[in-house]
């Protein structure tokens, strides 16, 4: 055990042979809030007893906190990656004479099922909830009534020494409109408004399907759909090709597209999103475009004016940038909590 601190999390750590050649990745937060901790890693691949294993079954979630709390005696500090880790996890510390401190990332905890949970867990045990959206902090202050000096609002972040245009090289010919992600992407709407515009779309989304009784062929011949998964040089490479990125959505309330959103910013791209108010800390820039969910005209429309006027796209992905570089970067996400938690 290097110290006395914790970083749970749900996927297995990878193990990495430091004597082989890899290609550079994005700076995770945990790794460097483990590092700032001087930590040790618990995830499901450390559950011991045969007990635990079978009550954690398949679920990743369960098996974290079964593992951390089988650990609970050599910790006086956990940082939970997640509220499905948390809240499985606290009331079972409840039940125990642990003295230590939880901190967790808390993204969504807007869902009657979470407010309950925090609410009946309490905070004796709870060093602080960080949640990167404002909403999501409200939710459990205003609603499930916790102390406002346990929640904590942060930006969420993203490598901007990874994601940075000059790594990239210069884009090739004149382009095309990018997106990418997965969660609560509304790629529909983005293919009806492509269907509308004359210039390129394309899209990095290896979950994306057409709506049932349509397929590829169906889509508009300037709507291009890759499901392959990436490398990340090989994202970069796509978002630096791109005149501008899109972040097509559903609305929800919490902070569902927000790695795309500050993935393309931090890329110095000008960048078109949909309104939601989950992504309401970010959006209200001079330097991005709002546009109303589910409003494929308005979309077309939008991307099509700003397709034509370079000079803008070129203005606003410099402004982007050095809001992330204010604001979101990881170093400084991951030094806000691990600051945090070293002060008690």
């Amino acid at each position: 055990m290097s110290g006395r601190n914790l970083v749970v999390m749900r996927n297995a750590v990878p193990v990495r042979d430091a004597a082989a050649a890899k290609a550079p990745e994005p700076r995770a937060d945990f790794e460097l809030i483990r590092a700032s901790l001087s930590a040790d890693y618990i995830s499901p691949a450390d559950v011991k007893g045969a007990l635990a294993k079978r009550l954690a079954g398949s679920n990743k979630a369960t098996g974290a906190a079964l593992a951390a709390f089988e650990a609970r005696a050599r910790a006086d500090a956990m940082f939970l990656t997640g509220e499905d880790i948390a809240f499985r996890l606290l009331p079972m510390l409840n039940l125990t004479g642990w003295k230590g401190r939880v901190s967790a990332v808390i993204h969504a905890s807007h869902s009657l099922k979470w407010r309950t949970a925090a609410r009946l867990i309490g905070t004796a045990r709870v060093g602080t909830y960080f949640t990167v959206s404002t909403l999501q902090r409200d939710a459990l202050v205003q609603k499930a009534g916790l102390p406002a000096g346990k929640v904590e609002f942060l930006y969420d972040s993203v490598d901007a020494a990874y994601f940075d245009p000059a790594l990239a090289g210069a884009p090739e010919g004149d382009g095309y409109v990018f997106a990418c992600g997965l969660e609560n992407r509304d790629y529909d709407t983005l293919s009806a408004a492509a269907a509308r515009v004359r210039c390129p779309v394309r899209v990095q989304a290896s979950g994306y399907f057409p709506q049932a009784g349509t397929t590829d062929g169906d889509l508009p011949a300037n709507f291009e759909i890759n499901r392959t998964r990436l490398s990340y040089g090989d994202l970069r490479t796509r978002y630096a090709g791109a005149r501008l990125v899109v972040v097509p959505l559903n609305a929800v309330p919490y902070a569902a597209g927000v790695n795309g959103l500050l993935e393309g910013m931090a890329m110095g791209k000008a960048v078109i999103v949909t309104e939601s108010s989950g992504l309401s800390d970010y959006t209200g820039l001079d330097s991005l475009i709002k546009v109303p969910a589910a409003d494929p005209a308005r979309l077309a429309e939008t991307i099509e004016a700003l397709w034509r006027d370079a000079k803008a796209c070129e203005e606003m992905g410099r402004a982007n940038r050095a809001w992330i570089l204010r604001h979101a970067h990881v170093e400084q996400y991951a030094a806000t909590i691990a600051d945090r938690m070293l002060a008690g």
